[in-house]
């Protein structure tokens, strides 16, 4: 439900990004600590809009990139001779020629909206790359995120506790709180769940770098981090009943998947042989198989007994996907190479969204983006196996499979978590492959 801004949230608004603009200036590692904690509260606002087309969700997401950006240009320009940095550079070239010259259908709000999502990818890395060190900082970047992440925990905890959860109108009755949809639970009870198992390895071997005084005063209130542990696992479990209880294909096939690679490279064998025979006796077993067909019931009646129509495949994505390749085989040739105008067409696929909007040499871009980058953080885990970047190689690959049936591009949170961990883990100078090698 859209809802008109009170005069007072608007007032604390004004406050609140006046005094994020002096802070970022002066203290920018906190106020992007900051920015990136309060986001699942600011995601609330969803539906509290200044204009008629600008809530405070863009208000907020656009405010941290054009901060970043003029930190950037004053600070670090002469800092973007990184690799990944050129691939994003001529990818937001294409984007800007697409969204601003190839479409006219779409009004100029949403254009520089969209523009700005994208963005704020580049903007993330390079401030994480310049801003933090990988030696230094690894607990107090994990830490950022997992703040983030217990934010939107208590968001969904709490009303479950006091027996008023707020469900989807859906069969599946997901628990979507007082978010728009279930999405940020899934996303953020992901988040929660790496950067915990991240936080316990590195603190476990004591690689805790600027911040170890932080974790030992931390250690001795909580008995020599037996306590924190203990919180670290509880937050994780809680973060995969929420994935859970999503009832998200998306959801529980990336846990899954990243759960059984992360503890695979990680050398723990036995819980990674664990993790598929787990998951396979638990959807075996009422209610939770139930559970298992009526989340995947559209898609086993499909390609299993033949008797679903494929326009219910994949919540109607997979007919989609046929007819927006149509319309763009259709397309001229300059078209196909730079991006066809926006259909009505909503692949709800990132992989799909960027062919047809920024064409094939874009979509090669794109991808060429997506494998320097996985393989820059293959090659430093292969070197340091080091657990943060084990954690960059876990949100790529979260990245990977969460394009398939959305746009993470376009969420700016996951922006902010992939391209900040990656920045991250790419600022220690051993793990860069620099534009000139």
């Amino acid at each position: 439900r859209i809802m008109t801004t009170p005069t007072s949230i608007i007032i604390l608004g004004i406050t609140g990004i006046f005094v994020l603009s002096i802070a970022f200036f002066k203290w920018p590692r906190w106020a992007i600590a900051g920015i990136i904690i309060t986001k699942p509260i600011i995601d609330l606002t969803w539906h509290y809009y200044v204009l008629p087309e600008i809530n405070f969700l863009k208000i907020y997401a656009s405010f941290f990139v054009v901060l970043g950006v003029l930190y950037i240009v004053i600070h670090h320009l002469r800092n973007m001779q990184h690799t990944i940095n050129w691939l994003w550079l001529l990818f937001l070239l294409l984007n800007f020629l697409s969204i601003f010259i190839i479409t006219d259908s779409t009004i100029w709000i949403d254009k520089i909206d969209y523009f700005l999502r994208i963005t704020s990818g580049i903007v993330v890395f390079i401030l994480f790359m310049q801003l933090f060190s990988f030696k230094k900082d690894k607990v107090f970047v994990v830490l950022i995120f997992i703040g983030a992440g217990v934010c939107s925990i208590l968001i969904w905890l709490i009303p479950v506790l006091l027996g008023k959860p707020i469900f989807s109108n859906d069969p599946l009755r997901r628990i979507i709180g007082p978010y728009h949809d279930f999405w940020n639970f899934m996303f953020y009870g992901t988040q929660v769940v790496f950067t915990c198992l991240a936080l316990l390895a590195v603190v476990g071997k004591n690689r805790v770098g600027r911040a170890r005084n932080m974790i030992m005063k931390l250690g001795h209130y909580l008995n020599k981090k037996k306590i924190l542990s203990i919180i670290l696992w509880f937050l994780i479990i809680i973060g995969i009943f929420m994935i859970y209880k999503c009832y998200t294909k998306a959801g529980w096939v990336t846990l899954s998947v990243c759960l059984f690679i992360w503890f695979l490279l990680r050398k723990k064998y036995i819980v990674a042989v664990v993790i598929p025979v787990f998951i396979v006796l638990f959807i075996s077993i009422t209610p939770f198989s139930n559970e298992f067909q009526r989340t995947f019931s559209n898609e086993i009646e499909y390609y299993i007994n033949g008797s679903e129509s494929k326009d219910d495949v994949f919540r109607g994505r997979l007919s989609r996907w046929e007819k927006g390749m149509l319309d763009f085989n259709k397309a001229p040739v300059m078209n196909k190479l730079f991006g066809i105008e926006k259909t009505e067409v909503n692949p709800e696929n990132d992989y799909l969204r960027v062919l047809w909007d920024n064409g094939i040499i874009g979509f090669i871009v794109f991808l060429a983006l997506l494998g320097v980058t996985g393989y820059l953080l293959i090659k430093a885990y292969a070197k340091n196996k080091d657990p943060v970047t084990l954690l960059g190689i876990i949100i790529w690959i979260m990245y990977l499979l969460h394009s398939i049936g959305s746009y993470p591009m376009l969420y700016p949170a996951f922006q902010w978590f992939m391209w900040g961990i990656i920045g991250f883990v790419l600022s220690d100078k051993t793990n860069r492959v620099e534009s000139s090698d």
